[in-house]
C-alpha cells in the first residue's frame, strides 16, 4: 500500500461510543438501585411476563455491545491493509469487512479501482453493518411488544375479576362482612393493574435503554463506513490520477463526476435508512404512550362506576 495515501484516513476504534454506553448503563444501574424496592415489588406483581423481558433486554444490551465492540478488530485490520506490501500475508478479516476483504484480494492492484468495484465494496459494508443493526431495532421492538403484552393480560385479570367482585356482592345488605368481602374481592383487580402498568414499565423503559445503546453502536458504524468511504475513494482518485487517464482527459473528468455522484448517492441512502429507523423507534413509543393513556382512562372510568 501507498504510505502517503493511506495516511491521510484516520480508522478509529469504537472507544469513545463505548465510553457512552457504559456510562449511560452506570447512570440506569444507579438508578435502579435507588429504586430496588420499587422496582422488585414491580417485578413480583408478573415473573413470567417481567422476566421474559428482562431476558430479552440482557440480549439486547450484550448484543449492541458486540456489534460496536467488532468495529475494533475491522479498524485493526484496515490499518493493516494500508500498510501492507502484500495482500495474502494479512490475517483473516473480521465478519463485518469480509466483503470488501474478498473484492479488495479480487482487485488486480488495490490502489487502481474500478468504479464498479468501489461501488460493490462499500454497498457489501454498508449491507453487513445494516443486518446487525436490524436485530437490535428488533429486540427493541420486541421489549414494547412483550410490555404490551403484559399490559392486555393485566388488563384482562382485572376486566374478569372485578366482574367477579361485583357478582360476589350482588344482594349483599351493606353490613361489615359484605364490605369485607368487597375489600378480598379487589385484591385481584388491583393484581391485575399491578401487572399491566409492571409489564409497561419494564417493556418500554428497556425498549429506551436499547435505542440509546443502538444509536451509540449506529453512530460507531457510521463514523467507521465514512472512514473507508474515504479511504475507497483516495484509492480511486490515486487510479484515475495513474496512467489510465491523462488530467486533462474527457475520462478523467468524467470518471471525477462519477464517483463524486456515487458519493452524493451512498450518503443519501445512510441518511434516508437513519430517518427510516429513527422514524419506527417515534411511532413505537408513541403507541405505546397512547396505550397507556387509553388503560388509564379505563380504569379511571371503572373506579367511578
Amino acid at each position: 500500500m501507498n504510505q502517503a495515501n493511506s495516511s491521510k484516513i484516520r480508522f478509529t476504534g469504537p472507544g469513545q461510543y463505548l465510553a457512552w454506553m457504559l456510562g449511560f448503563l452506570g447512570l440506569v444501574g444507579a438508578l435502579l438501585y435507588a429504586l430496588q424496592d420499587t422496582i422488585l415489588q414491580a417485578f413480583e406483581s408478573n415473573r413470567a411476563i417481567n422476566g421474559l423481558i428482562i431476558v430479552v433486554f440482557v440480549v439486547a444490551v450484550l448484543y449492541t455491545f458486540r456489534q460496536t465492540l467488532a468495529i475494533g478488530p475491522a479498524a485493526r485490520w484496515v490499518r493493516r491493509l494500508t500498510a501492507a506490501d502484500d495482500f495474502s500475508l494479512l490475517h483473516r478479516p473480521p465478519g463485518l469487512i469480509a466483503p470488501m476483504a474478498v473484492l479488495l484480494s479480487e482487485t488486480p492492484g488495490h490502489l487502481k479501482l474500478s468504479s464498479a468495484s468501489t461501488r460493490s465494496i462499500l454497498d457489501a459494508v454498508s449491507s453487513r453493518m445494516a443486518e446487525s443493526g436490524e436485530i437490535t431495532r428488533y429486540l427493541g421492538r420486541l421489549l414494547v411488544f412483550l410490555g404490551l403484552l403484559g399490559t392486555f393480560w393485566g388488563l384482562l385479570q382485572t376486566v374478569s375479576s372485578v366482574g367477579a367482585a361485583v357478582s360476589a356482592l350482588s344482594g349483599s345488605t351493606g353490613g361489615e362482612e359484605d364490605i369485607l368481602k368487597l375489600m378480598q374481592a379487589l385484591e385481584e383487580p388491583i393484581k391485575g393493574m399491578g401487572t399491566a402498568f409492571s409489564s409497561s414499565l419494564f417493556g418500554l423503559a428497556g425498549s429506551l435503554v436499547i435505542g440509546f445503546l443502538d444509536l451509540q453502536a449506529g453512530q460507531s458504524q457510521n463514523r467507521f463506513f465514512n472512514e473507508i468511504e474515504d479511504w475507497i475513494a483516495t484509492i480511486s482518485r490515486v487510479a484515475i490520477a495513474g496512467k489510465e487517464a491523462d488530467p486533462g482527459s474527457p475520462a478523467y473528468t468524467s470518471a471525477l463526476l462519477e464517483q463524486a455522484a456515487e458519493n452524493i448517492s451512498a450518503l443519501e441512502k445512510v441518511i434516508r435508512q437513519s430517518e427510516e429507523h429513527r422514524a419506527v423507534g417515534i411511532e413505537a413509543v408513541r403507541e405505546e404512550i397512547k396505550i397507556l393513556t387509553k388503560t388509564m382512562i379505563t380504569l379511571s372510568r371503572g373506579e367511578h362506576l
